[in-house]
């Protein structure tokens, strides 16, 4: 295998320089063949929007994407093409709300050569002694969109989940620890994306690595669907203990749920799908029967809830006339 290292190259020394090598965690998010909600695309664009943010590492596509089946895009306006989007793999390197930084790596899941691109990741992580490495990801599900958004949870190391801001245990009756003949643990044959090879060959290498898969309804996987990237770094936050600013993020959910709701009314059929998915949840919700898979429901934060309201009473305060009493 040709070195790793060939497959990237750092932007700068002033970039370089700036990052620590202590106590950094590494966030993911690589759309692949499934992307249910555009929860990955999503999450990325609106980190990259509010949050400080320099490049770190620049990844070579031109060996890793097949461009004939992930066509770029072309901007073409009836004379010329004024632009051509290639994609781009990049490592940045963020900032906080509170200014702490971590690295994140987004771009489009790699076509080819997984092995050499994970040890060159693995290399990474090792040359700025990464701590944590979290990943995200968005999976078409049998469930409504008006319900609390389920997130399975996965690790290379289960005291992961067992640490505060996991958001989520192991399942009933199962035993993290053991092998999964002696636990009696459900073992699943599933396609396979880049990050579950990622966070398999860092866990060889001994390093820590989780990720998040946000259960998104799947009659809305090929559309837009703001609420999954909001669940998903929800849980990105607080296992990162990073300070997210995702307050927006839930203005744009509700604004996408309220014209959902809107769409849906003037459909029969779909209303009943949804309906059909509601008593199907809520009576796996009433049965204490343990699953095989270890599930949290994804709720606002406190701080969310509080600023919500608080806009809400500035709008209340903002419609109602001087004198309330109305002389």
């Amino acid at each position: 295998m040709r070195d790793p290292r060939d497959l990237y190259r750092f932007e700068s020394t002033e970039v370089l320089e700036a990052v620590p090598r202590t106590g950094l965690t590494l966030v993911h998010a690589l759309p692949g063949m499934v992307d249910a909600g555009n929860s990955c695309r999503i999450a990325s664009k609106y980190l990259r929007d509010v949050l400080r943010h320099l490049r770190l590492v620049t990844f070579e596509t031109d060996e890793l994407i097949d461009y004939r089946g992930a066509r770029p895009q072309a901007t073409f306006d009836g004379t010329s093409f004024t632009e051509v989007e290639a994609p781009e793999l990049t490592l940045w390197l963020m900032y906080d709300e509170k200014d702490r930084p971590f690295l994140f790596l987004d771009g489009p899941e790699p076509d080819l050569q997984w092995r050499r691109l994970t040890e060159a990741l693995i290399d990474l992580v090792e040359y700025f002694d990464v701590e944590r490495v979290v990943g995200m990801q968005g999976i078409p599900m049998a469930v409504p969109h008006t319900r609390p958004i389920g997130l399975f949870a996965h690790t290379n190391d289960p005291a992961l989940l067992r640490s505060p801001g996991a958001g989520a245990t192991p399942a009933p009756g199962t035993d993290p620890g053991a092998d999964a003949e002696e636990d009696g643990t459900i073992e699943m044959l599933i396609p396979a994306a880049f990050s579950a090879m990622l966070e398999h060959r860092l866990g060889k290498a001994g390093h820590p690595a989780m990720g998040y898969a946000a259960q998104i309804p799947h009659y809305l996987a090929r559309t837009d669907f703001p609420a999954g990237a909001l669940a998903l770094l929800r849980r990105v936050s607080e296992a990162a203990d990073l300070d997210l600013p995702l307050v927006h993020l839930g203005d744009l959910s509700d604004a996408a749920i309220v014209a959902l709701q809107g769409t849906i009314a003037q459909n029969n059929e779909v209303r009943q799908i949804v309906g059909a998915l509601e008593e199907q949840y809520d009576s796996m919700e009433a049965d204490d029967s343990p699953g095989p898979l270890a599930t949290a429901m994804d709720l606002p934060t406190a701080e969310e809830i509080g600023e919500h309201f608080e806009r809400f009473l500035a709008d209340q305060d903002a419609d109602s006339p001087d004198d309330p009493s109305g002389f």
